[in-house]
C-alpha cells in the first residue's frame, strides 16, 4: 500500500521549490500544483506529495525547468 501522509523528504522539496519563487497550492484532495516563476517559466506541474513521486519530479523539474533538487 502506498504511504498516505506526507514524507520529511517531499515537505523539504516543496519548501525548497517555495524558496526558488515557485507557487504551491495543494487542493483538498491532496493534488499540488506547482506554478513556475515568470523569469524560469515552463508548464504548470502537477503531482501528488506522496514518496513515490520523489523521482519523477526530480527528473521532470531537470527537463522542464532546467533546476536540479
Amino acid at each position: 500500500m502506498p504511504r498516505q501522509h506526507q514524507s520529511k523528504a517531499v515537505r523539504k522539496i516543496l519548501q525548497e521549490l517555495t524558496r526558488l519563487g515557485f507557487k504551491v497550492d495543494q487542493n483538498r484532495s491532496g493534488v499540488y500544483r506547482i506554478i513556475p516563476p515568470k523569469g524560469v517559466g515552463g508548464p504548470t506541474y502537477t503531482t501528488h506529495g506522496t514518496e513515490s513521486a520523489l523521482h519523477p519530479m526530480r527528473r521532470d523539474f531537470k527537463k522542464y525547468y532546467n533546476i536540479t533538487l
